[in-house]
C-alpha cells in the first residue's frame, strides 16, 4: 500500500480510491462544501491514511465519527467494509452535506447521521474517529473513551505535532494505550487502543 492515499480533484468533488482489504479498489466521491473534511487537509489524510491501514489488518463492524464534518470517514469506513457507522456533528450546517455525500455513496442504509453531541450517543463501538481540535479532543476525552468497546480503537486527529504529548498524556490516564503516529507537516494523528 503507498504511504499517503491519492487525491483527485475535480471542480466541486473530490474522488478517493481506497486499498479495499481483499485487494480491490473503490473510489467515493465528496462534495466539497461548507463541512470540513472533503479530503484536503493534511488531517483527513491522515485519518484516511490510518483507517486504510487498520482495515487491512482486521475488521470494524460498527464505526463512530465524531465531528463528521463532511461525513467523509464514516463512508470511508462503510466502503472498507463495517456494517454500520453513526457520524455526528454539532454544526447543523454541515449536516445536509454529510447526508448527501452519504447518499452519493451508497450508503444511506448504513450510516445514520446526527446533529448532535457526543453526549447524546449511548451505544459503543469498535472504532471510534475524531478528526476535531485539540481542546476539543480533550474536553470529550472521557465520553470518547467510554464509547469504545473492549479491545476498540480510537483514532484522535486535528492535532498539532507540538500538541501531541498534551493528548497522549490525557489519554493514558484513560484507560487507553498509545499505539502509533502519522504525521505531515504541522498535524498528527494518533492512534489508541483501550485496554
Amino acid at each position: 500500500m503507498s504511504r499517503q492515499p491519492v487525491f483527485e480533484y475535480h471542480a466541486k468533488s473530490i474522488k478517493i480510491p481506497l486499498e479495499l482489504p481483499n485487494a480491490q479498489n473503490q473510489i467515493i466521491q465528496i462534495e466539497s462544501g461548507y463541512a470540513f473534511g472533503a479530503g484536503n487537509h493534511f488531517t483527513t489524510k491522515l485519518c484516511l491514511e490510518m483507517i486504510q491501514t487498520l482495515y487491512i489488518e482486521r475488521s470494524f463492524i460498527n464505526v463512530l465519527d465524531v465531528g463528521c464534518g463532511s461525513g467523509i470517514l464514516a463512508i470511508c469506513a462503510i466502503a472498507l467494509g463495517s456494517s454500520s457507522a453513526i457520524a455526528i456533528d454539532i454544526e447543523l450546517a454541515v449536516i445536509g452535506e454529510t447526508k448527501k455525500n452519504v447518499y452519493k455513496n451508497g450508503f444511506s442504509s448504513q450510516i445514520k447521521v446526527q446533529n448532535t453531541s457526543i453526549d447524546n450517543i449511548n451505544d459503543s463501538y469498535d472504532l471510534v474517529i475524531a478528526n476535531i481540535l485539540t481542546e476539543e479532543i480533550v474536553n470529550i476525552g472521557k465520553q470518547l473513551v467510554s464509547r469504545l468497546n473492549k479491545n476498540a480503537l480510537l483514532i484522535l486527529s486535528g492535532i498539532r505535532i507540538d500538541e501531541k504529548q498534551i493528548i497522549i498524556d490525557e489519554f493514558s490516564q484513560l484507560r487507553t494505550h498509545f499505539k502509533k503516529i502519522l504525521t505531515e507537516h504541522d498535524w498528527c494523528s494518533l492512534l489508541f487502543c483501550r485496554k
